[in-house]
């Protein structure tokens, strides 16, 4: 009798083929579950924004050379705020009939967003807002005076 050797190679073929099953369910699982959150920038979805990024980036050049936002208030906490901003032209005089919106956002999702669309006051461009959960926000301005459109993104945390 002789002995017979013993092959593995195509059991370890199968295991690998299985693996790869395995894992190609994983991944679309992950991704089910984490759906990429979309880019809020420009206060608009990432299908308008790539269609007229364009005009999006004249208007902001115009907007640039001839104003810019201010937030006089850059600090926030958990709950009550109040957040101002200042629309100033370029000679440092304040735009008092421009047209202004706010996005606070999370960095990493939109579930908590919050719009505001404030008026000028006394003292500038000024929004009540809650916030509900502690931490890094995102305020994205959206400001519009004449054919100008201009856009701004300041860093504020909670924590700080």
């Amino acid at each position: 009798m002789q002995k017979s050797e013993k092959n593995y190679w195509p059991h370890f073929i199968v295991g690998l083929v299985i693996f790869a099953a395995i894992l190609g369910v994983w991944t679309i699982k992950a991704a089910i579950d984490n759906p990429v959150e979309l880019d809020n920038s420009y206060m608009l979805n990432y299908h308008a924004v790539n269609e007229d990024i364009n005009e999006i980036l004249k208007k902001q050049q115009i907007f640039d050379r001839k104003y810019e936002i201010v937030l006089l208030s850059p600090k926030i906490s958990y709950g009550e705020n109040e957040i101002v901003l200042l629309l100033k032209d370029k000679e440092g005089n304040v735009v008092k009939d421009g047209e202004i919106k706010i996005l606070l956002t999370r960095p990493d999702t939109t579930r908590f967003d919050k719009k505001f669309e404030p008026k000028y006051e006394k003292n500038g461009y000024i929004a009540n807002v809650i916030l509900d959960k502690e931490g890094r926000w995102n305020l994205v301005v959206k400001a519009k005076v004449g054919d100008a459109e201009g856009f701004k993104t300041f860093k504020l945390s909670t924590l700080e």
